[in-house]
């Protein structure tokens, strides 16, 4: 009975001796691998790694009850509900569907809307072409998305061979693209001085101001003309488009009716908020429109468009110009939004930047403004295809400015622009950037409004003080206004203004500059209110009208060199001191390159421009000597 009682219990300890063994060789094991993985991940060293030799038992046993008792990754392991499921199983499948009852919908109504406007069934009948154009459009746009790789690889396939021949040829190309372009230049302006001789007198005025820039330049002999030539043939080229082409300036006025509808629906909130009355007509009307264009600028950003329209311009301004990427993207961001807001886009490229390019994108700040007080002033009664047009002149025209004013000394750094337009959205979605947009405007609103009170309210000042010193000398009528129009009188003269206009639009550059461009505005809007409804008051000719439309058409004002600084500077503290030395030149440079536009529009106008309502009465001028 013992012997067999002896007899199981060797067995048992035998057994229990087997397992002990077997679960050696697992840790074995298990170290092993361990040990390899460690080295391949290049975190073996002396005595860090533990081998089968030091690992006992009770280390296996600790470490399993440690891998049982660690708590379950609640975020990863939870469950997906059935939504989620069903969307992340047949998402792509389920967009593809969504996409194609769209277009089946769509143009379903297309073609009842075509038979509609064939049949006359409407009460209220809308011209079926501006569907059909906008339905052409979206359509080659859409094509032209989700075939984009298809149609690069074409274009590469037909353009490559164009390519090398150029660059085989590349000196003989240059002297023709040079030729064609001077060429192309002296027909434009011999064609606008036989049509009226008296357009000449805008190239004196312009070749006065880039003189004024060629002597007040850093480094006159180290100008590189690259970018100056480029810049000032897209600004004349882009004037001619508008100025010279009736087709151009047709499209332009259309666009900018456009614009004007567009913006009116603003008005719309602005009732629902302040009423429906026209007593405080800027601040309840006018305003409330920046607010708005603010929200629709936010949500194309949100949806990508706007990045892409600001990347192509910058493109073209890149390869016409010869600028750098952020200078063109910047300048080309100016055309949209305000002097503080474009940088945005180049915000981790201006620490590096040279001099030279950190007073581009300043010029081109001055030297522009704002979609949203550009919507302001058409609200207010401006032309807006001028207004439009001389946004866009500006843009290239200002990197050309600045390039004569503080030529490039050093190599930059910021050559590309490929990850600049890459920045993540800050919105969750439409409401959320909606939403954004429309507080962002909330400091701008506040900031004109404050600055108008401000500003008009020193000009008053300005007035009195200059009229009782001048009563001591029989000119009680003297004003700040009446200075400015005296001093500028003579340079305005050459930008193509008519004589008897000269004093008045000379008193609008003053106040542009020394005060700001939105008191400015409102004094011609005034002016073009009274031509059109014959209206007892100061008024200007068409053509003077739009000379000065396009000389007020930029922020360089001395107000906003402070708030340009302001927006400058914490996007790159450690430039904050280059800014501020560059900062009067970059406003200089703004205002020249607004006068510079507004010459080539003297060079340019037609009588065509001459045809809109005007008051065929004789007007008396009042509150002017000139």
């Amino acid at each position: 009975m013992s012997d067999h009682h002896n007899g199981q219990v060797s067995q048992r300890e035998a057994l229990e001796i087997k397992q002990l063994s077997s679960v050696d060789e697992m840790v074995t094991i298990e170290s092993d691998l361990v040990t390899d993985v460690m080295i391949c991940n290049g975190a073996t060293s002396n005595g860090e790694i533990k081998t089968s030799k030091n690992i006992s038992t009770e280390d296996v046993a600790g470490d399993e009850i440690a891998d049982h008792m660690t708590p379950l990754d609640e975020e990863n392991e939870s469950p997906l509900s059935l939504a989620e499921f069903f969307l992340e199983r047949f998402g792509s499948k389920l967009t593809k569907a969504f996409t194609v009852a769209l277009l089946i919908l769509y143009f379903t109504y297309f073609i009842g809307a075509i038979l509609f406007s064939t049949l006359g069934s409407c009460y209220q009948e809308q011209d079926i072409m501006d569907l059909v154009q906008l339905t052409v459009v979206v359509s080659v746009l859409v094509v032209s998305f989700y075939s984009k790789e298809k149609l690069i690889g074409w274009i590469q396939k037909v353009l490559i061979p164009v390519q090398n021949f150029v660059e085989k040829n590349s000196t003989i190309f240059k002297r023709l693209i040079v030729f064609g372009l001077v060429g192309t230049t002296v027909v434009i302006i011999i064609i606008s001085a036989v049509n009226r001789p008296s357009n000449l007198i805008s190239i004196i005025g312009w070749g006065i101001l880039l003189t004024t820039l060629i002597i007040c330049s850093r480094a006159p002999r180290k100008i590189k003309w690259r970018p100056v030539v480029g810049g000032f043939f897209l600004q004349f080229f882009m004037a001619t488009l508008v100025l010279k082409w009736e087709l151009g300036f047709k499209f332009l006025e259309m666009l900018g009716s456009l614009f004007t509808k567009f913006m009116n629906y603003s008005l719309h909130g602005a009732v629902f908020v302040f009423g429906s009355t026209t007593q405080h007509f800027f601040a309840f009307q006018v305003l409330p429109v920046i607010v708005f264009f603010s929200t629709i600028i936010t949500l194309l950003y949100y949806l990508g468009i706007m990045q892409v329209i600001i990347e192509k311009i910058a493109w073209f301004m890149k390869f016409t110009v010869g600028t750098t990427g952020a200078e063109s993207l910047c300048a080309a961001g100016n055309i949209f939004v305000g002097a503080t807001e474009a940088p945005i886009m180049i915000r981790p490229f201006l620490a590096d930047m040279t001099n030279s390019e950190l007073h581009a994108v300043m010029v081109g700040g001055f030297a522009t403004i704002a979609g949203g007080v550009m919507a302001a002033y058409i609200m207010n009664g401006v032309p807006a295809a001028y207004l439009i047009t001389a946004s866009v002149m500006n843009a290239p025209a200002s990197l050309a400015v600045s390039k004569v004013i503080h030529p490039e000394l050093s190599k930059s750094k910021i050559a590309s622009i490929t990850s600049i337009m890459q920045e993540k959205q800050p919105y969750n979605n439409l409401l959320h950037a909606a939403a954004s947009g429309a507080s962002a405007a909330i400091s701008l609103v506040a900031n004109i409004a404050a600055n108008l009170i401000a500003f008009v309210s020193l000009l008053y000042i300005a007035n009195a003080v200059v009229s009782w010193f001048g009563s001591f000398v029989c000119l009680p009528e003297l004003n700040f206004e009446m200075i400015c129009g005296y001093v500028l009188r003579p340079l305005v003269f050459t930008m193509g203004v008519e004589w008897q206009d000269t004093g008045h639009v000379a008193e609008l550059i003053g106040i542009k500059t020394f005060i700001n461009e939105f008191v400015a505005y409102s004094k011609l809007a005034d002016m073009i209110k009274s031509r059109q409804q014959c209206l007892q008051g100061e008024v200007l000719s068409v053509r003077s009208e739009i000379i000065a439309t396009f000389a007020l058409c930029g922020f360089a004002n001395f107000g906003c060199i402070g708030v340009q600084l302001g927006g400058l500077g914490p996007m790159a503290p450690s430039r904050l001191v280059d800014m501020t030395k560059l900062a009067i030149s970059a406003m200089f440079g703004g205002l020249v390159t607004n006068l510079m536009s507004a010459c080539l529009a003297g060079l340019l106008i037609d009588d065509m421009f001459s045809n809109t309502t005007s008051c065929n009465l004789t007007t008396t001028l009042t509150n002017t000597t000139f």
